[in-house]
């Protein structure tokens, strides 16, 4: 079958499509707010005016720009965009955690002036788990695939019922309507949305272009008659195909997978690093292995240090414990064996340091010195996994602190796993001090963590997004849902909210604060120091030093900080603007009062 997926039971998203497909796309329901009704014809122009023909092409981000296309729009077509976003994400996994897509499908329902229930059916973490990567090219390209969408979903209201019903009921007819619609070149999508309404038919591929190679590698057809099919047409020989293979193999296939992924992927053939555009032919679906180059990345205290440490165990050891004390035994004895090595990366880091720079080193005589090649982090672990079996990995902290360019420079090629030592496509350098031939072992990963508090993914190098996989690590209240002070009634999930939503309103997702640094509070004294050495802290840093802006934040009041005004000196009467000094509470009596919690989270 092709509903077929070796991670995970899909069956809650099966069932989600298929109350989409009845309430929405055949009826004028909701998915979100049964008993409403959203999916209509009325509904849909009014998001092509207000968005399809309102684009913002400009710099910004995705759901800041939305809000403003959006802001004359009525509350209904605010609900309908949050459950076209839900729509939008269904597929996704690894690309989108389940947390930020509830949060983000709620955000824009929110816009509507109302809230969802805790409890929506369409938004439980095993829904929201997804299929398989779409790649950064389905994420930039968002506003692209949702004009379609809409484009598509105007023209599906436009006809009878029956229609639709019939429409709804035929892979093969859906297909083909869906993929002439305006807008619809190159979008994902037209992949996607027939997989997620009819997963016994199409594949769970989001790439014409890898639907192609199966068919051409397995022999089904010729690279130049797949060149020419329908969508409808690549998924019907593909469905053939693997019921070809299961009956030969005698199990479920999966072309992502075991000895079938190198019968069609083979590394000169790979298409995912196209500088072209990022639309499908970019996109890579992640098998149930790891990618060989992934950034973890997200607001401080997010657990991206640990979740790199937790990878990395299991790249090397195939298995990883879910205790954090045994996770850390494993991460240091691997490090002990030479098998995991790590670094961080600053501002002032370079190509010396990284890959392998001169060194003095005195003469034999004792006359003076000499400058000799040293190898860096990268060499020496390159090396190691060169002479070492077993997988290897080099973490790297704060990747996005150094200038990227001039760390790596021509090395950034051999990060492809189609330019690594052995593959068809292999590259090997000469560096440049050394003078000897360097390559990239296959059996070496490379991690790395990104504080978006730094940087924005927007804003790195390009050349570095498009070798990576990046893996969002949100804030996540919910971890903190089960933590009980021993000696205070405070929710640590509600107040780490309350934070959060500030924190958004002011600076953007970016400047948020992660649960992490919370899950070892078990008392309020514990709590107060968290809040004293850790958050206050950062969001000095994120205001520069507004203190009025970090009241806010708190809460307001003199709660945290306590506000006193400066006297006006001798001959500076005449300035009328108030002047004051801020303390720290805690610095001064140590402990917050109960009640600046109470106000952070506006229950004076």
């Amino acid at each position: 079958m092709a509903r077929y997926n070796p991670d995970a039971d899909l069956s809650p998203l099966y069932e989600t499509m298929d109350r989409l497909r009845t309430d929405c796309l055949i009826g004028d329901g909701s998915l979100l707010s049964p008993g409403r009704s959203l999916w209509t014809a009325e509904h849909f122009a009014e998001l092509q005016r207000t968005y399809v023909q309102n684009l913002d092409e400009g710099e910004g981000k995705f759901f800041e720009k939305l809000r403003v296309q959006l802001s004359d729009a009525t509350a209904e077509a605010h609900c309908l965009m949050a459950e076209l976003i839900w729509l939008l994400y269904a597929f996704q996994r690894r690309d989108v955690s389940p947390p930020t897509k509830d949060r983000k499908v709620r955000e824009v329902w929110s816009w509507s002036g109302q809230d969802l229930p805790q409890d929506v059916a369409a938004l439980t973490e095993q829904v929201l788990y997804g299929v398989g990567r779409a790649g950064q090219g389905y994420n930039n390209n968002k506003w692209r695939e949702l004009v379609l969408l809409i484009t598509a979903m105007q023209d599906l209201k436009s006809r009878p019922v029956d229609e639709r019903r019939r429409l709804l009921g035929d892979g093969g007819a859906f297909a083909s309507w869906f993929e002439i619609q305006v807008n619809g070149e190159n979008r994902q999508l037209r992949h996607i949305l027939p997989f997620l309404l009819f997963p016994d038919s199409f594949e769970r591929i989001s790439a014409g272009q890898h639907k192609r190679d199966i068919l051409a590698g397995f022999g089904a057809t010729t690279a130049a008659d797949a060149g020419t099919m329908s969508i409808a047409e690549l998924d019907d020989a593909l469905l053939t195909l693997r019921k070809s293979l299961e009956a030969k193999h005698g199990s479920h296939v999966d072309f992502y997978e075991g000895d079938f992924r190198p019968v069609w992927q083979k590394p000169k053939e790979k298409k995912a690093h196209s500088t072209d555009k990022l639309d499908e032919e970019a996109v890579v679906p992640a098998p149930s292995g790891f990618e060989l180059n992934t950034i973890f990345y997200g607001p401080p205290g997010t657990g991206k240090t640990f979740s790199t440490a937790q990878r990395a165990v299991e790249i090397c050891l195939g298995q990883v414990a879910s205790d954090p004390g045994a996770v850390r035994a494993s991460y240091e004895q691997l490090v002990k064996d030479g098998r995991i090595g790590f670094v961080t990366f600053h501002q002032t880091y370079t190509y010396e340091d990284f890959v392998e720079g001169l060194r003095p080193k005195p003469m034999a005589s004792g006359a003076g010195f000499t400058l000799e090649p040293e190898a860096g982090v990268l060499k020496v672990m390159a090396e190691r996994a060169s002479k070492q079996a077993g997988k290897h990995v080099l973490i790297i902290d704060e990747i996005n602190r150094a200038n990227i360019s001039k760390v790596l420079g021509e090395l950034i090629t051999l990060l492809e796993a189609d330019k690594r030592r052995g593959a068809p496509a292999a590259i090997t350098v000469t560096l440049p001090y050394s003078k000897t031939a360097f390559s990239l072992p296959a059996n070496l990963y490379i991690l790395g963590t990104m504080n978006t508090a730094d940087r924005s993914i927007s804003l790195l190098d390009t050349a570095l997004r498009r070798r990576f996989v990046f893996e969002e690590l949100p804030p996540d209240p919910s971890e903190l849902a089960g933590i009980e002070l021993d000696d205070s009634a405070l929710d640590l999930a509600a107040i780490l909210d309350n934070l959060n939503l500030r924190l958004v309103y002011f600076l953007g997702e970016d400047a948020q604060i992660g649960h992490a640094w919370f899950m070892g509070v078990k008392t309020k004294a514990d709590l107060d120091r968290v809040m004293a050495f850790k958050v206050i802290p950062l969001l000095r840093e994120y205001f520069h030093d507004d203190i009025e802006r970090v009241r806010i934040v708190l809460g307001g009041g003199d709660g945290f900080l306590n506000r006193t005004p400066i006297p006006v000196p001798k001959g500076a009467e005449g300035f009328a603007e108030d002047r004051y000094r801020y303390s720290d509470v805690f610095r001064e009596e140590g402990a917050y009062p109960e009640a600046a919690y109470m106000a952070l989270l506006g229950q004076e």
